[in-house]
């Protein structure tokens, strides 16, 4: 049975305050410079990935694990009609061990805070400025009020 017009924008209401509530719960790195406020943007980002893939699974029935995923998070941004490149997805969250000077924010966050990882403090003070603005813009976006 179809979902009134009602319905649909009281969920997609409700998923926004959800998504809203991601951006407040900031930790409250940044007093650790361009480095704090890298990680916490991306904990905030990861969060809200994790969010938007959920709220596609449940929309279309599809069970799979809670892990960030590209393929499951581009297929949640099509669901909705979100507006966010493909081609910036996988700068910011692409897993695996990467390369030096070409690793994704999920890379340099995860050599960072698992190995405290020198080189890694260095790129993300190289690209910081860049990555938190595609950070800041992915957790700009919302679910479509129909």
């Amino acid at each position: 049975m179809s979902k009134s017009i009602k319905q649909k924008e009281a969920l997609a209401n409700s998923r926004n305050k959800e998504l809203d509530a991601v951006r407040k719960l900031d930790p409250q790195f940044s007093c650790q410079g361009d480095v704090g406020t890298f990680i916490g943007l991306y904990l905030q980002s990861e969060v809200f990935a994790k969010k938007l893939q959920r709220y596609y699974r449940t929309d279309t029935n599809k069970n799979s694990k809670d892990e960030l995923n590209i393929t499951a998070l581009k297929a949640a941004l099509d669901h909705f009609k979100l507006d966010f490149s493909d081609a910036d997805l996988p700068k910011l969250f692409k897993g695996g061990p990467g390369k030096q000077n070409e690793k994704s924010a999920r890379q340099l966050r995860n050599g960072y805070l698992h190995s405290l990882s020198s080189n890694d403090k260095k790129e993300i003070q190289k690209k910081a400025s860049k990555f938190n603005s595609e950070l800041r813009k992915f957790l700009s976006i919302r679910v479509p009020v129909t």
